[in-house]
């Protein structure tokens, strides 16, 4: 009978090592940290890792915040004219400590600045931003009726609040007599106070809205009723407290004026769940101007922690893999691998987790997660070494077939220590110095 030494070899395949395995040739920065044994080490960060994108994995209290603070550091001191930030702020640490006059808030609170004085986000400046003004508004309305489309047995009333929605919103932008109304505060005014009457009168001006009226033809009807208090409920629900104000902030505007602007987009942990279809929608329009580009005309950072707070973004998977070649560069943070394919299904998901040419994992708790992170990493065969209780038997030896990054490689990861996926190298622990 052998007792296992844990003396073990890789004969074939990678090894989890103690060292830094990438490099870059023209690196920007270097995070610094310590290595398995606690001496100092740092990790080169240039633009081939940028443009490859970031996932920091790990449960909570593990060490991603302090990762984030350290690459958002870094990047913010190295922004050009060409470049612009966006920090989707889950808890408000990133605007504690990164926050500076100049930068553009949008936030539900006292915070919300348009970089000089106090400005909120105004939709209509999404939608005018071009000579697509109907596409940009339908796609709009989609988003922001997709969970209620989402969670309903009766898909036809939020389908059709939703033209309706889109239908004011186009009368209000085709008539120049209403251009001083075309603001958040505005809009809902109007429906607060809109009747199926009135609605109706709105569609008979428009030849392409006019079939609209089937919905709301009866203002006596359970179908006419449903319809509005379906319409009114959303937009009591979305366009509250700063979402209600009268505004000129735009984040499709922001992302193409650049100018080493940062943009926090700060959650709302009281009832960021009711304003969930804004935020998601915010990060989907600067996702959708950074790759409406024609060419990389200059870097659109992306920091998205709590991944699982902004879920069924509607082009973060054509982000992660084609925003490369037009500066599109994602940092997004996760706590387990079961968040993400809950919210985009498995294939979906998948797509948008091999996207990311980097990774830091942190210890995590739940076991898909460490299966990702296993099949992440590979297979090996390792060569054991026993050694016999037999005295004359000595040291008996056998291969066997493992994983580069074991169950208890990732167990056994302290606070703030990362075993890293680079784009190129063996895998590595790495410890994160603590920021300050």
């Amino acid at each position: 009978m052998a007792i296992n030494t844990n003396a073990q070899n890789v004969i074939i395949g990678d090894s989890l090592v103690d060292y830094c395995t990438y490099q870059e040739s023209a690196s920007r920065y270097a995070i610094p940290g310590k290595n398995h044994m606690g001496q100092p080490m740092m990790i080169p960060i240039g633009e081939h890792i940028l443009s490859r994108h970031m996932l920091l994995l790990g449960g909570i209290g593990t060490g991603k915040s302090n990762a984030f603070n350290h690459i958002i550091r870094n990047t913010r001191s190295n922004l050009t004219n060409e470049d612009v930030m966006i920090i989707f702020d889950t808890k408000g640490d990133f605007y504690k400590e990164f926050y500076r006059p100049g930068d553009v808030v949008i936030s539900n609170d006292a915070r919300a600045t348009g970089g000089s004085e106090a400005d909120y986000w105004n939709i209509f400046e999404e939608v005018t931003i071009d000579d697509r003004v109907e596409e940009n508004i339908l796609e709009i309305a989609k988003g922001l009726f997709a969970e209620k489309l989402e969670h309903t047995t009766q898909p036809f009333f939020p389908n059709a609040a939703k033209d309706l929605f889109a239908a004011l919103m186009l009368h209000l932008v085709r008539n120049d007599k209403f251009a001083d109304k075309r603001n958040n505060k505005s809009l809902r005014s109007y429906l607060n106070s809109i009747t199926p009457h009135i609605m109706v009168d709105i569609l008979n001006q428009h030849s392409d809205l006019k079939a609209m009226q089937s919905y709301i033809y009866d203002e006596k009807s359970g179908q006419t009723l449903g319809v509005m208090a379906e319409l009114q409920q959303m937009m009591r629900e979305i366009f509250i407290g700063n979402f209600q104000k009268k505004g000129g902030l735009s984040m499709r505007k922001l992302v193409r004026r650049k100018g080493g602007r940062v943009i926090f987009v700060e959650y709302d942990l009281g009832i960021g769940g009711m304003l969930m279809p804004i935020y998601r929608l915010l990060i989907d329009l600067a996702i959708k101007e950074a790759l409406c580009r024609t060419s990389n005309e200059g870097n659109v950072y992306f920091f998205i922690d709590e991944f699982r707070l902004v879920p069924h973004l509607e082009h973060i998977d054509d982000g992660v893999n084609f925003g490369r070649s037009l500066g599109a560069k994602f940092f997004v943070g996760i706590q387990n691998i079961d968040q993400v394919m809950a919210a985009y299904g498995e294939y979906t998901g998948r797509s948008i987790l091999s996207g990311f040419g980097t990774t830091f994992a942190f210890r995590v708790n739940d076991v898909g997660s460490r299966e990702y992170i296993k099949n992440l990493f590979g297979r090996n065969i390792k060569q054991q070494s026993y050694m016999s209780k037999v005295q004359n038997r000595g040291i008996a030896e056998q291969l066997r077939e493992g994983y580069v990054v074991e169950d208890d490689d990732i167990n056994n990861l302290p606070v703030g220590e990362a075993i890293v996926s680079a784009p190129s190298g063996e895998p590595f622990r790495f410890k994160f110095n603590l920021y300050q």
